[in-house]
C-alpha cells in the first residue's frame, strides 16, 4: 500500500478535477487539480526508478521530491500573489472579460454585446470554441462589478436565461449563431398565446423582459434577412 501512495493521491487529485469540472467549477481550480495530479504521478514514477532499496536511490528520490514540494509551494504563493494583485473590477469590457476566464466550460470568452439593467450590466458573451452565453455582472462598490450569475450553449443554440435582478424574475435572450434581422418572442400564460414580442437583432442585441407570470412557457424564433429561421 505504502508503494503506490504517490499514485493514490495522484488519483484523488484526477477525481477531484473530474468533479470540479462536472460541478461547473472555476477552470483554473480544475487545471490546478489537474497540476497536482501529474505531480504525484511523477513522483509515483520517480520512486519506482530511483527506490530500488539502494541508500543511494532512496537520497535521489528524497531530495528530487524535496525539490517537488518547493517548486510547487513557489507556485503557489506565486500564482496568488498575482491573483491578488490583479484582480480585475469589473468596470471596464476589458476587466469583465478577465471575470469570464473563471468559467469552467470555454475558451478565451470575449463580451460581443451589452446592456444595463437596473446598474447590472448584462453581458452577450462568446468563447474561442464555439460556445455562447450571458453574463450579469453587479454593482460592487465605487466603479466595480462582480460576476453574479451566468450561463451558457453551443453557439448554434439560442441563449434563454433567467435571472433575479432586484428581486424581479427576467427573461433574458440571446443569439450568436447567426446574423439575424429579428426575433419573435411569444408568450403563452393564464391560458392564453399572446401576440409575438418583435425583437430587432440586427446589432445583436439582447433581449431582457420581466416574467409575465409565475407559470408562462416562452417560444423563440430568429430571422436573418433570408427568411431563414432560427429555433
Amino acid at each position: 500500500m505504502k508503494k503506490f501512495i504517490y499514485f493514490i493521491l495522484s488519483g484523488i487529485w484526477i477525481i477531484a478535477a473530474a468533479i470540479n469540472f462536472y460541478a461547473e467549477s472555476p477552470l483554473k481550480l480544475v487545471l490546478f487539480n489537474i497540476f497536482a495530479a501529474a505531480v504525484f504521478l511523477s513522483l509515483a514514477i520517480l520512486k519506482l526508478i530511483f527506490n530500488t532499496g539502494e541508500e543511494k536511490g532512496k537520497k535521489i528520490f528524497n531530495r528530487i521530491g524535496i525539490g517537488y514540494i518547493i517548486a510547487l509551494c513557489i507556485f503557489l504563493l506565486t500564482y496568488t500573489v498575482i491573483s491578488f494583485n490583479n484582480k480585475p473590477d469589473g468596470f471596464t469590457v476589458e476587466s469583465r472579460e478577465q471575470m469570464l476566464e473563471s468559467l469552467p466550460r470555454g475558451f478565451d470568452w470575449k463580451i460581443a454585446s451589452e446592456t444595463e439593467l437596473s446598474r447590472h450590466i448584462v453581458s452577450g458573451i462568446y468563447s474561442r470554441d464555439n460556445k455562447s452565453g450571458i453574463a450579469v455582472f453587479m454593482p460592487n462598490g465605487d466603479k466595480k462589478y462582480r460576476l453574479l450569475a451566468r450561463q451558457w450553449r453551443d453557439t448554434d443554440d439560442i441563449i434563454i436565461s433567467n435571472f433575479v435582478v432586484d428581486n424581479i424574475w427576467y427573461d433574458i435572450i440571446w443569439f450568436n449563431g447567426a446574423k439575424t434581422e429579428y426575433a419573435e418572442i411569444t408568450y403563452t400564460y393564464e391560458g392564453k398565446k399572446q401576440e409575438p414580442i418583435i425583437h430587432n437583432s440586427k446589432g445583436m442585441e439582447i433581449f431582457i423582459n420581466p416574467a409575465p407570470s409565475s407559470d408562462y412557457a416562452l417560444s423563440v424564433v430568429y430571422y436573418d434577412k433570408e427568411g431563414n429561421k432560427y429555433e
